[in-house]
């Protein structure tokens, strides 16, 4: 598959495969390999990733919030990039949100809510 990252990529919405919206492909991780040239690894998911990607330092702000928050586990979410299944128009993956950390800051805030109102 022959992408621009930032063109086919980056910033793109991205849906999982039962069609819900898991956010935007907010960075995108690289790997290195001896003698060879990098590899995409994976989509990152997430405002730590956008923040970082902007700033490092803003990057490290939201993660540092998101740690006080106790929702920093798996964050960002990592899609590795052998779940992509296209790019067009959004970025198609054949994995659920629930197997991602990409909804952890909806569960938590719904979380909080029913712990407020005392509702189930």
């Amino acid at each position: 598959m022959d992408l621009d990252l930032v063109r086919d990529v980056l910033d793109k919405r991205v849906i999982d495969r039962d069609g819900r919206a898991m956010g935007r492909v907010d960075g995108i991780a690289l790997e290195q390999r001896a003698g060879q040239p990098p590899r995409v690894s994976a989509l990152l998911v997430g405002p730590s990733a956008l923040g970082h990607r902007l700033s490092p330092a803003l990057g490290r702000w939201i993660k540092s919030i998101e740690h006080a928050l106790g929702i920093a586990e798996g964050r960002p979410a990592r899609i590795a990039f052998t779940h992509v299944l296209e790019s067009e128009p959004d970025v198609k993956v054949d994995l659920a949100v629930s197997d991602t950390a990409v909804d952890v800051v909806e569960q938590k805030l719904r979380g909080w809510i029913v712990a407020l109102t005392g509702s189930k």
